[in-house]
């Protein structure tokens, strides 16, 4: 049986559509169907610090924490993750036999649920934009990373999914938001830090909001 990307565990409506109609494009593959885990050992913990910051609020500190286990198969591996706390906490079924790494899939529902419960906009809506935009927008550029006292080559997809989504005047104050994922083979996981920000005004203000998930800990 051929294991669908994680992705469309939660957007097999939206996703099918997209995916028969064009290739994935590289963001799609580094985000969606990468094997994240292929340098990855279990038993393994990995450990991401979550920061969030936006003006006139206080700064929100949390964590998420993947436990991943050999599969049936003897691989890397069956996920148990517990992603954040509180209002912030996002819940789904533990993966079995994953290939990506599903912290991905954490952060981007948690962006929706976001949205969802800011905007009273639809769900299923925000996540179409999502894969919409990493299909035709994204930009995947390489880069380094310091870890563990060393550099280390990366690779960051950029997006920002609703500049051009026909309903933002319904979201205006959000729909600025852009979102970089930080890929590197290098780290645990496969994926060292996943970032959101809303830009500021005018043009190199300081930001309006910022949350950041990022790798801390492996072990």
């Amino acid at each position: 049986m051929t294991r669908r990307p994680l992705w469309s565990l939660v957007l097999l409506a939206a996703a099918l559509p997209l995916a028969a109609a064009q290739a994935p494009s590289e963001a799609e593959r580094l985000v969606f169907q990468h094997e994240h885990f292929a340098a990855t050992r279990a038993p393994e913990t990995l450990r991401y610090l979550y920061v969030e910051d936006a003006q006139g609020q206080p700064r929100v500190n949390d964590s998420a924490v993947l436990r991943l286990a050999a599969g049936a198969d003897g691989r890397c591996c069956d996920v148990v993750a517990e992603f954040l706390s509180g209002a912030l906490a996002v819940n789904l079924p533990d993966i079995p036999g994953a290939r990506s790494n599903p912290v991905l899939l954490y952060f981007l529902e948690g962006e929706v649920r976001r949205l969802q419960r800011t905007t009273k906009g639809q769900a299923a809506h925000f996540r179409r934009r999502i894969r919409q935009s990493l299909a035709d927008s994204a930009s995947v550029a390489a880069t380094t990373i310091q870890w563990r006292g060393q550099t280390v080559p990366a690779r960051i997809v950029q997006v920002a999914p609703f500049v051009d989504d026909p309903f933002r005047v319904r979201f205006t104050d959000q729909a600025a938001t852009t979102y970089a994922i930080v890929l590197a083979d290098a780290v645990p996981g496969g994926v060292y830090q996943m970032r959101a920000e809303l830009p500021g005004q005018p043009a190199g203000a300081a930001p309006l909001a910022r949350r950041t998930l990022t790798l801390a800990e492996a072990q």
